[in-house]
C-alpha cells in the first residue's frame, strides 16, 4: 500500500493535490485527488489475502458532476469537503478489505459527454498503467499474456451490480483451481485485452495461464532446446445480459481466441511449442439453441482448428461441452478386430488372408485404442473441470447469487448514477 500510495503520489504531482482526508493503511487504501480543472480522481486498493492478490479501482470524475449526484448544493462553500466525506464515508464502510474490479472505471457509466468521455478514460488509464508499470517493476513481474483486443464485451447495467450474480461462482471456481493444482499457473481476475487506444475496455472474468514443459524430443540433437514451453490458456467469460448468450457473439468469440492464440505463438517465438485454448461461458440467462448443436458439430480432435469449449450451466441439463463421448459403442468393433488378428496368428491361416485382412484390422484396431487414449484424456480433463466448475450444481448456484427483483427492473437501463466501489 505504501508503495501505491508513493506512486499515486508522484503522478499526482502533475495534475492533482491529494486530500488530506485519504486514507493509507497496511492492507487499504483510499485516496482523493483535486484538480484545479474541476476533477476528482479517487484511487482504491486493497489488499486480498486469499488469492495473495492487490486489487486497485480508479474513477475521475468532473467536481460538479459529484455533487449533484451525492445531492450537495453547488453553491455549498465547503462543497469540496462535502464531496470528500461522502466518498469515504460510503466507499470506507462498503470497499474495506474487499475485493473489487482492478481496473479503471468503464467509460460508459461516466455521465459526461462523449468528448469528456475520452478525456476521463485517458486519464484514468494513464494512472492506473502508470502504477501497474512501477509495481511490475518493483516486484520484477512478467505478464505471459499479450494484449488483444477480444470485443465480446457486452454489459446491460452496471459491471458490479452482474457481480452480486456471478462473482461468488467465480471466487468459488478460482477457489477450487488453487486447490486442485497450482504449479506453473497465472489466474487473472477481471483482466482487461483493451488496447491503449480503445474508449472502452474488454474483460475476461477469469483467465488461467499453465506453463508446461514439452513432451516432444526435437528432431535433431543441439546445445539448446527449441520452442521448451506449452501453453494452456483458459477463457472464463459470464454474460452480463438479460438475454441468452448469441450464438453469433460465440461464433465471433471462438475466432478471436484462435488469432490471440495465433499471435500468442508468434509473439513467443522459440518459447511456445503448443498452446491449447479453451472457452468456458457462464451466462445465467442461458444460450441460443444454435450454440447446442454447435457443441455437438464442432466436436475437439476432429478437425485442427476447433478449440474446447464448455458452457455453464448445461444447456437443457445435457449439452455443456463439445468433447467427443466416451464411445462404447466401438467396444464390439474392437472386440471384432482382435479376433481377426488373433486368428491371423494362427499358422494354419492362409498367407493371402494374413497380408490383406490382418494388416488392415490391424490398422484399424490401432487407431481405435490411439482414440480410446485421446477419450480417456478427454475425459480425465472433463472430470478435472467438472468438478472445479461444480456443473452439477451451477444453475443452483447462480439462482441462489441473482437478486432476480433488482435485476428484473433495472437490468436494460444504464443508470445515470455514480459507481461507488
Amino acid at each position: 500500500m505504501n508503495e501505491i500510495s508513493l506512486t499515486i503520489q508522484k503522478i499526482f504531482n502533475s495534475q492533482f493535490k491529494m486530500s488530506k482526508n485519504s486514507i493509507i493503511s497496511e492492507d487499504y487504501l483510499l485516496i482523493i485527488g483535486l484538480s484545479e480543472e474541476g476533477l476528482i480522481s479517487v484511487v482504491q486498493s486493497s489488499i486480498n489475502k486469499n488469492f495473495e492478490r492487490t486489487s486497485i479501482s480508479i474513477g475521475v470524475f468532473k467536481t460538479q458532476t459529484l455533487a449533484k449526484e451525492l445531492n450537495i448544493q453547488q453553491d455549498s462553500h465547503n462543497r469540496i469537503n462535502l464531496i470528500e466525506e461522502k466518498l469515504i464515508r460510503s466507499l470506507k464502510d462498503d470497499a474495506k478489505n474487499k475485493f473489487y474490479n482492478p481496473f479503471s472505471e468503464l467509460s460508459k457509466f461516466q455521465l459526461e459527454k462523449a468528448q469528456e468521455k475520452r478525456k476521463i478514460f485517458t486519464l484514468e488509464t494513464k494512472i492506473l498503467n502508470d502504477i501497474i508499470k512501477h509495481l511490475y517493476h518493483l516486484i520484477n513481474f512478467s505478464d505471459d499474456i499479450l494484449q488483444f483486443p477480444f470485443s465480446i464485451v457486452h454489459v446491460e447495467g452496471k459491471w458490479e451490480e452482474w457481480d452480486k450474480t456471478y462473482f461468488p461462482y467465480i471466487e468459488s471456481i478460482e477457489n477450487n483451481i488453487i486447490k486442485t493444482d497450482v504449479k506453473n499457473t497465472k489466474l487473472y481476475r477481471n483482466y482487461n485485452f483493451a488496447l491503449k487506444s480503445d474508449t472502452f475496455q474488454r474483460v475476461i472474468d477469469l483467465l488461467i495461464i499453465t506453463t508446461k514443459e514439452t513432451n516432444s524430443e526435437p528432431n535433431n540433437q543441439v546445445t539448446e532446446e527449441l520452442n521448451p514451453y506449452d501453453y494452456e490458456i483458459t477463457f472464463i467469460y459470464c454474460n452480463r445480459t438479460s438475454k441468452p448468450f448469441k450464438y453469433m457473439n460465440l461464433l465471433k468469440f471462438v475466432n478471436e481466441i484462435k488469432s490471440f492464440s495465433e499471435k500468442f505463438r508468434n509473439d513467443k517465438k522459440n518459447k511456445c511449442n503448443n498452446i491449447r485454448p479453451q472457452l468456458i461461458l457462464i451466462s445465467q440467462y442461458g444460450y441460443d439453441l444454435e450454440i447446442k448443436d454447435y457443441l455437438r458439430k464442432h466436436l475437439i480432435r476432429e478437425t485442427d482448428y476447433i478449440i474446447p469449449l464448455m458452457v455453464i450451466p448445461p444447456i437443457n441439463n445435457e449439452v455443456w461441452h463439445n468433447f467427443i463421448e466416451n464411445e462404447d459403442s466401438k467396444s464390439q468393433k474392437r472386440n471384432d478386430l482382435g479376433n481377426i488378428i488373433r486368428i491371423g496368428n494362427k499358422k494354419l491361416v492362409s498367407t493371402s488372408f494374413r497380408n490383406n485382412m490382418v494388416k488392415s484390422a490391424k490398422s484399424e484396431y490401432a487407431q481405435i485404442i490411439e482414440r480410446n487414449k485421446l477419450v480417456k484424456l478427454d475425459n480425465d480433463f472433463l472430470s478435472k473441470w467438472h468438478r472445479v466448475l461444480d456443473v452439477s450444481n451451477s444453475t443452483e448456484i447462480l439462482k441462489s447469487n441473482e437478486d432476480y427483483e433488482k435485476l428484473d427492473k433495472n437490468i436494460n437501463i444504464v443508470k445515470e448514477k455514480v459507481p461507488v466501489f
